[in-house]
């Protein structure tokens, strides 16, 4: 009998083993469920804004910064065109900055900036970023640059420290973001200026290459008022323009011949060519180069004249000599 009761013991702990088990299973795997699944969204909340994080770096402050940066020239051309040259490169710089930023030149609005600066468009970013992935950003710029490495852009850096929170992580990075602007479809700040405005020239690039020079290209280049490279040339650049700076730039000079019928030319014993013509003193007993004429060209354009070095250039001949007089 003692060996029966014990085994009926035996059976009731067995059972109230086998509940605990039951109760522990039942208390514990709902718990566990919960938190893979909570993990799961965790890293689904940190993939997501991660995304975000790599799309402001790549995308949204670059597109924002070419934008603004090309309002930034609209408006700078327009400033120079009312007020001339700025007195040299670091001041063009300078205003460039600002303008980009607060939309201010000496505390003066400009142009087109009015809720279009570079500041407005990070602080939509960052009301956009709030709203859609719900983290809080900071965005701080420290610095901007304008330069030019090639003849037919600008490139813009803009120096930028980000911050970037959630309930889950946090971002903080220094990045420095870099975009390029055309400069065709520009006005030439530099007609503008010499011509108080009157004379407005669109930058537009020439399809002609360096040794497909003809006369007949020539004529079309001055009617279309466009614009060419030369990689020994001495033009200057887009930006020079903006200060008045006419020496030639090793890397980036762009140059137009200037369309003597246009209201605003006078007729000049100087080269049309667009730097020289406004910069060159007129002295044709003793002139700074030899000034030639083509008849061809004559005929369509009276008064236009070629210093020889872009005679060469332009693969011309010339039918006279017109300074220094011969004889």
């Amino acid at each position: 009998m003692a060996v029966k009761q014990l085994g009926k013991k035996g059976m009731f702990l067995t059972f109230i083993a086998i509940s605990l088990i039951a109760a522990l299973i039942v208390i514990f795997t709902p718990s566990d469920i919960n938190l893979s699944k909570n993990l799961q969204a965790t890293k689904t909340r940190v993939s997501n804004v991660n995304e975000y994080v790599s799309d402001l770096e790549s995308v949204y402050l670059e597109r924002t910064l070419q934008a603004t940066g090309r309002k930034t020239l609209i408006s700078l051309i327009g400033h120079v065109k009312d007020n001339g040259f700025f007195d040299n490169a670091v001041k063009f710089e300078n205003a460039f900055s600002d303008v980009l930023l607060t939309g201010k030149y000496n505390g003066n609005n400009i142009g087109v900036m009015d809720e279009n600066t570079y500041n407005d468009w990070l602080n939509q970013i960052v009301i956009t970023a709030k709203s859609t992935f719900n983290v809080d950003t900071t965005l701080t710029v420290n610095s901007i640059e304008i330069d030019q490495t090639r003849p037919w852009f600008v490139d813009v850096e803009a120096d930028i420290t980000f911050l970037v929170s959630s309930e889950t992580a946090s971002w903080n990075k220094n990045v420095l973001i870099e975009t390029e602007i055309s400069v065709e479809n520009f006005d030439d700040p530099y007609y503008l200026v010499n011509t108080e405005g009157s004379y407005i020239n669109k930058i537009t690039k020439s399809d002609t290459k360096f040794d497909q020079w003809d006369v007949d290209k020539v004529i079309d280049f001055i009617g279309n008022g466009d614009y060419t490279h030369f990689e020994d040339g001495q033009a200057p650049s887009f930006l020079m323009r903006f200060y008045n700076d006419i020496s030639a730039s090793s890397c980036c000079g762009i140059e137009s011949l200037v369309n003597p019928n246009n209201p605003s030319i006078s007729n000049k014993d100087v080269s049309y060519v667009d730097y020289l013509y406004w910069s060159s003193v007129e002295n044709c007993a003793n002139p700074p180069y030899t000034l030639l004429r083509v008849d061809k060209i004559h005929t369509e354009f009276p008064n236009f004249k070629f210093d020889l070095n872009h005679l060469a250039k332009y693969k011309l001949s010339a039918d006279e000599q017109i300074c220094p007089p011969p004889g």
